[in-house]
């Protein structure tokens, strides 16, 4: 079903088509249409006449259309319709070429002086936003270029003309393959090696040029307006050149041609219908690179009637391929079907379709029959109307985006500024600051209210299991002993004649052994130890009085087990009764002498 939307309000539903069905809230389905223009990335416009009525140019089929004009204009002249100066037999007579001429110099004038409707700067607006894919004109003023879009055909690389000569299948035998031999005057291609196609490409041709009928040749038309307001087509200047030169070298003529509008007309072929061709499949099923690598998500058709059969299939293999990039409707029986709803959203019968292909026009199209399930709504009314509605809602959109992006510049500046200033104060050494002295003054406590918590039952301790305390214990480290053995010789002293005589004049005696050593004895036992007090007595006896007796030295601590410890204990007593005085006795260690480790 294709909904029907008036502009104006209170308009009735129309008895034809009978697929049309009535909208509840009409201004509610058309914002919805502009939201969904506006949401969608890749739009596609076929745009006919109706759209530069407004600019002073008119159109075709209407009342003050051209058919109608040009019959009224010329009564003399046996014109069924309009229709009969744009059809490929006007070349048949001098006179009907007569009458194509001057009408082509007269819509070139009005071409010129025309201005951009609001309709042309919406597709400007929606090609600035990245939104417009292409647009696909059937007009020939080329208005669309000034209001700023890429305008022409872009050349078509044929594979089989690769340095080679074909033949053209509309074109004389002599013609040649002349794709990348055309003159760089030709306005109606797009100047450059870029490979991306023109934003709006003429279906019908254009204004601008003339073109050569053998060679192919494009010209500027304005270079040439006076011979087409004259009735009389130039002559090609290339094909002029080439006989003169054909003629210096003895070859045999190949004739002149005559130079007519790049204008299409009905019962002939589109002298760049390769070029256009190509990029319409592109369009349609997506490139490789570029805006359009995914196809058209959205279709837009304004101000056409739709009876050229080219752009009707144009409109109808784009509709099911912008319905097949989309959850929307799937009227058309011939198209793909829609994919199948996520399954995260259960689909509900009250959602309704999204909307894809969208016909805008006084009239529905003829017959009407053919157009059942190709659009998703029809918006009845005028061009500029639906163009300045939609034109104020991308205003409040982009105004939304520009306070939207303020926003944010503001908060990104302030985050930035407070970072700098974190970073200022990590920097700036700390000062110490002088503690303020606590406030003495008594601040009321507030009250508490007491809540009665209810008795908890006592807790029985748990029986406690005494640890085991270790204990380590460190022994002393004693002092070891080492007995150094000690020899006591005991010797008179000698009288200080005999030291003067001996030459010892240091003070020190020398030191005389007794001429016979005395006995030794053991000192294991106290029998021993008393039998050598009394030799040593009796030593003594014999010898000079007042000898110095040195008694061995032991150490001044002895370890509790040492022999010589218990020898002292025990005989302590005798030993000091038995000691002669020091000056009769000469001692010199020989034995056993503790030392400390």
């Amino acid at each position: 079903m294709t909904v029907f939307l008036p502009l104006a309000a209170g308009m009735p539903l129309p008895a034809s088509p009978s697929f049309l069905s009535a909208s509840t809230n009409s201004q509610t389905q058309i914002s919805k249409v502009i939201k969904s223009i506006l949401k969608a990335k890749r739009i596609v416009v076929i745009c006919g006449a109706g759209i530069s009525v407004d600019a002073g140019i008119p159109d075709f089929r209407s009342s003050e259309g051209l058919f109608k004009t040009l019959k009224r204009d010329n009564p003399r002249e046996v014109l069924a319709s309009g229709k009969d100066l744009f059809d490929a037999s006007v070349f048949n007579s001098e006179h009907t070429t007569t009458l194509f001429c001057q009408m082509i110099s007269q819509l070139w004038g009005l071409s010129q002086a025309a201005e951009p409707t609001a309709f042309h700067n919406l597709l400007r607006a929606l090609d600035e936003r990245g939104k417009l894919l292409r647009v696909y004109t059937q007009n020939i003023d080329a208005i669309e270029e000034k209001c700023g879009l890429s305008f022409g055909v872009p050349e078509f690389e044929d594979k089989r003309c690769k340095g080679g000569r074909v033949k053209a299948p509309s074109q004389p035998a002599e013609s040649t393959c002349r794709i990348k031999e055309r003159s760089l005057s030709d306005m109606n291609k797009v100047p450059g090696p870029s490979t991306e196609a023109p934003r709006c490409i003429p279906l019908h041709g254009t204004l601008k040029t003339l073109h050569c009928q053998i060679c192919n040749h494009s010209f500027p038309l304005e270079d040439y307006l006076h011979f087409l307001a004259a009735g009389l087509p130039p002559t090609c200047p290339e094909c002029t050149s080439m006989e003169e030169t054909r003629q210096l070298i003895g070859k045999r003529a190949r004739g002149i041609g005559k130079l007519r509008p790049s204008v299409v007309l009905y019962n002939e072929a589109h002298k760049d219908g390769e070029g256009v061709g190509d990029v319409v499949q592109k369009d349609l099923i997506g490139s490789s690179k570029g805006k359009g690598r995914s196809g058209a998500d959205l279709l837009l058709v304004v101000g056409t009637s739709l009876r050229v059969p080219g752009t009707k299939r144009m409109v109808r293999e784009f509709a099911k391929a912008v319905r097949s990039r989309g959850t929307g409707s799937t009227n058309v029986t011939s198209g793909p079907s829609s994919p199948a709803p996520s399954p995260r959203r259960s689909p509900s019968s009250d959602e309704e379709p999204a909307i894809k292909a969208v016909y805008l026009n006084l009239d529905f199209p003829v017959p009407t029959r053919e157009w059942e399930g190709v659009f998703d709504t029809w918006i009845q009314g005028d061009a500029q109307v639906f163009a300045e509605m939609l034109h104020r809602e991308i205003t409040k959109e982009t105004r939304a985006k520009e306070v939207a992006a303020e926003k944010k510049r503001k908060r990104e500046e302030e985050a930035s500024t407070s970072a700098e200033t974190k970073v200022h104060d990590q920097r700036r050494p700390e000062i110490p600051q002088k503690k303020r002295k606590a406030d003495t003054s008594p601040t009321p406590t507030p009250k508490r209210r007491k809540v009665a918590l209810p008795p908890t039952p006592p807790k029985t301790p748990s029986p406690t299991i005494p640890t085991p305390k270790l204990y380590l214990r460190i022994p002393a480290r004693s002092k070891r002993t080492y007995l150094v053995p000690e020899v006591y010789i005991t010797t008179p002293a000698p009288s200080s004649s005999a030291l003067r005589k001996s030459g010892f004049g240091m003070g020190q005696p020398p030191m005389t052994p007794e001429e016979s050593p005395p006995p030794r004895f053991g000192l294991g036992t106290k029998s021993e130890r008393k039998a050598a007090r009394a030799a040593r007595a009796a030593r003594a006896a014999h010898s000079v009085p007042k000898v110095a007796t040195v008694t061995p030295r032991l150490p001044e601590v002895l370890s509790p087990g040492s022999p010589l410890s218990s020898f002292d204990d025990e005989d302590e007593d005798d030993d000091n009764a038995d000691l002669l005085p020091d000056s009769f006795v000469r001692t010199v260690q020989y034995g056993l002498r503790g030392s400390e480790g």
